[in-house]
């Protein structure tokens, strides 16, 4: 995986898979072969922050795959495993495509973007501790996908994190937690401007 487009990359990576078809999560996976855990977990950050995550319980499913993965990565674990029922989730390839239209244009400003700052907050042990606060976040998921924004939030924050150790960048590992932390407060700011206006 390129360190310096290592989203580029990954939306390569997608757009080859879907060619031949729906794709399966198992896809993915053998097409990114033994990759290190930070470009798997990008992937279904990726795809919640695309327009995939319109889809009905899709962003509960990468959720899942983001817990599993992440919580893999925090306990040391170089390559991820996913059960079967998780492997088997198929979306259609023209989904996947149109969503990889719109993935492109971010991934090329999201490598624009990236340098090699602040490594020391990307590297052992500091990344596990990363890992950890992304499996956090992905537990939320579910239980926030109908709250307005909250899942596409956590998904653009578990991105960054990984882009971050991908690039050897703690600025977007730092941006990231920032966005996890966005995503904690929304229920409660929209909880409290629904009981302003009904009171």
């Amino acid at each position: 995986m390129p360190q310096d487009q290592p989203v580029t990359a990954i939306v390569d990576t997608i757009e080859t898979a879907v060619a031949d078809g729906p794709i399966a999560a198992r896809d993915l996976m053998a097409a990114f072969g033994h990759a290190a855990l930070a470009p798997t977990l990008a992937v279904p950050a990726l795809l919640i922050v695309s327009p995939l995550s319109a889809i009905p319980l899709f962003s509960s499913f990468c959720g899942l795959a983001i817990f599993l993965i992440a919580i893999q990565g925090a306990f040391g674990r170089s390559h991820p495993w996913l059960p079967g029922f998780l492997q088997n989730r198929t979306v259609a390839a023209e989904r996947i495509s149109r969503a990889v239209a719109v993935l492109r244009r971010l991934a090329g400003w999201l490598d624009w973007a990236t340098r090699q700052r602040l490594s020391f907050l990307v590297r052992r042990p500091m990344t596990q501790l990363l890992y950890l606060v992304c499996a956090a976040g992905a537990v939320l998921i579910p239980a926030l996908e109908l709250v307005p924004m909250s899942s596409t939030t956590i998904g653009a924050g578990v991105l960054l994190i990984a882009i971050g150790i991908l690039a050897r960048d703690g600025v977007f590992a730092v941006l990231g937690l920032c966005f996890l932390g966005l995503a904690a407060i929304l229920p409660w700011l929209v909880v409290s401007r629904l009981a302003g206006a009904l009171g």
